[in-house]
């Protein structure tokens, strides 16, 4: 029972995290046009709801792949959420690490590209999550399969 309740809730922070994605994209744009918009004063805060939402994401990436341990997942989707949770640990060191030295600013700009790698992730374990979902036509399918006599 307990396993079945953590891999719920892993489903729901992955689905989560996947609805958090374009809001993500979207404040990295917002992001960019206010920084090139505004006065040099303002643009510090030009980037400070996508870098906090990024920050939520990390924590959101490991409090799944912590979950994913505790509700024992299959072994590929483990380390998928594990995965999932150094491709955002290397997203928050690219933008934090790279990004104000001019000759690391090429490295930094890795930060889109790793977005990417985290959508594909995040969109893969998506798929894999909606069996574990509390809710929804996957949910009633699979019970009724189970519930079904098998043929001899």
């Amino acid at each position: 029972m307990m396993i079945r309740v953590l891999r719920s809730i892993w489903a729901l922070l992955v689905w989560l995290f996947l609805l958090l994605i374009p809001v993500q994209f979207y404040l990295a744009g917002h992001g960019a046009f206010e920084y090139h918009s505004t006065s040099a004063s303002a643009r510090s805060d030009a980037w400070g709801a996508h870098t906090g939402l990024g920050d939520l994401m990390l924590l959101i990436s490991l409090i799944a792949l912590l979950v994913a341990l505790a509700g024992r997942l299959p072994r590929r989707t483990l380390i998928s959420s594990g995965l999932l949770f150094v491709f955002m640990l290397i997203q928050f060191l690219l933008a934090l690490s790279f990004g104000d030295n001019t000759s690391t600013r090429w490295i930094a700009a890795l930060h889109p590209v790793n977005g990417l790698i985290v959508t594909g992730l995040i969109i893969m374990l998506a798929m894999r999550a909606r069996q574990y979902l509390p809710f929804g036509p996957w949910r009633d399918a699979k019970a009724s399969a189970a519930a079904s006599p098998h043929p001899a």
